[in-house]
């Protein structure tokens, strides 16, 4: 006999079960780490936005209402979501043989990407198949962040030596662009742009998480902008940003465009969930949280809905601004609601002040960013533990700079469940004798068969 679950208000709406308990000492300790969580986001999401194709706003567009429906349907407390480095990097590679970067047919694209990676995630959650990501080998994911955070630094060297490059699908072309382009460096952008990501990355490492280095680079470097006029010299500046909330209008988008983004939008849905739930789980190892894989789904899936509703793209959980959230001192999703509410902030009153920051700046943002995302100690962790997760982290390593790294991703994860299935199909039964001048088990050979219990058989699988 079955038991199911009633429905009820608490089925769709699953904040209300913590809400009930909601005081305002929680109110105004997810106040305090929304804030905090804000400052550090901002130019993120900004900086992701570029690394995306898409102009800076848009970045603030995903993150205003995205990043609240996430935390509210989710399961998790502390989890932010957001636009994040490696699923910008994705919807970069996805949408480039669609259309240019920063057109509105590529808008459009970004936007429908969004909607369909939530629909893919919610049905997911919905029916419940969220087991589907224990397959998922980390040394696929370990493999891919690597790759994707050393290309995703080549794709922000054009705006941090002010040139412009064509973009391809595949990564060694992209290198062959830039390296052609180098004569063209503007050595004032260039400097703007390495004494901006040097002075993040060392603040990083002196200062809390929660240190808003970002945000103080942007200011000053926006102050310098205007007052130094570093236009001048021929520095790129974002310019104006025409900033509304307007809803998007149904694209005019052909249904091949649409059909064609389709295994992107797979693969990024379950690559962007299985980076959120690996950040959630190293969270609750502190914080003893109980996490629901499946609603988890469910809420980041309406999240990136919500997104694609106010205009923005494909977002994920970010663990910087997650562990931030979590040292901030944050008891609930609520504290992304105020993430939420500063971002609009932001939007409605803010945003003419980015008019004379300099491209470079958002691209030393970035790269700062990626520090965190590369992992070499894994690899050799993963072949010491491992020989075959060893050649899959290697494998998915490399074909990232060979192929799509979309593609790569999957061949990686096809290895994995290759591998997974030999070793639970065809696994090596190797019978054990205890040898007594040593004190130790090992394997039966010829010379060393007598076994010390006749009656009793030991084999290692």
């Amino acid at each position: 006999m079955s038991h199911k679950k009633p429905l009820s208000l608490n089925t769709f709406f699953p904040f209300l079960l913590w809400l009930k308990d909601y005081n305002r000492g929680d109110l105004l300790k997810d106040f305090s780490a929304g804030l905090t969580v804000s400052i550090i986001l901002i130019p993120q999401v900004m900086a992701f936005s570029i690394l995306a194709g898409l102009p800076a706003v848009y970045g603030l567009y995903a993150a205003f209402l995205g990043t609240a429906v996430s935390a509210l349907w989710g399961s998790s407390k502390h989890l932010s979501t957001g636009p994040a480095a490696l699923v910008s990097f994705l919807i970069l590679t996805a949408l480039i043989p669609l259309a240019k970067p920063g057109t509105p047919e590529y808008i459009a694209l970004a936007i429908v990407l969004a909607f369909m990676i939530g629909v893919i995630q919610l049905l997911m959650g919905i029916f419940r198949v969220g087991f589907v990501m224990n397959f998922i080998s980390h040394s696929v994911i370990a493999g891919f962040t690597t790759a994707a955070a050393l290309i995703i630094a080549i794709t922000q060297i054009p705006s941090l030596f002010d040139f412009t490059v064509d973009h391809h699908e595949f990564v060694f072309l992209n290198i062959y662009e830039v390296v052609s382009a180098l004569p063209k460096t503007n050595l004032v952008s260039l400097t703007i742009g390495l004494m901006s990501a040097i002075a993040i990355i060392i603040s990083k490492r002196k200062f809390s998480k929660a240190f808003p280095s970002a945000l103080i680079v942007m200011i000053a470097g926006t102050l310098a902008s205007y007052f130094l006029n570093f236009e001048s010299y021929g520095v790129s500046v974002i310019g104006a940003v025409d900033a509304d909330l307007s809803l998007p209008t149904i694209p005019n988008l052909s249904f091949g465009k649409v059909l064609a983004l389709l295994p992107s939008g797979l693969i990024i849905g379950v690559l962007g969930f299985v980076q959120g739930y690996a950040i959630t789980k190293s969270i609750t190892s502190k914080s003893k949280q109980k996490i629901d894989v499946n609603q988890e789904l469910i809420g980041q899936g309406l999240g990136n809905i919500a997104s694609s509703v106010f205009k923005g793209f494909p977002i994920a959980g970010s663990f910087s601004r997650t562990a931030v959230n979590y040292s901030a001192g944050a008891v609930s999703g609520v504290s992304s609601a105020f993430v939420s509410l500063l971002v609009l902030i932001t939007i409605l009153f803010l945003t003419p002040l980015f008019h004379y920051l300099p491209n470079a700046v958002l691209s030393a943002v970035v790269i700062a960013s990626l520090v965190e995302l590369i992992e070499f100690s894994k690899f050799r962790e993963t072949f010491n533990l491992s020989g075959t997760d060893g050649i899959v982290i290697t494998a998915t390593f490399l074909f990232s700079f060979i192929l799509k790294p979309d593609f790569a991703i999957f061949i990686g994860i096809v290895m994995s469940l290759v591998l997974f299935l030999r070793r639970t199909i065809v696994a090596d039964v190797i019978e054990l004798v205890f040898v007594m001048e040593e004190e130790r088990f090992q394997e039966i050979t010829f010379g060393n068969e007598i076994r010390l219990f006749p009656n009793i058989l030991i084999l290692r699988v």
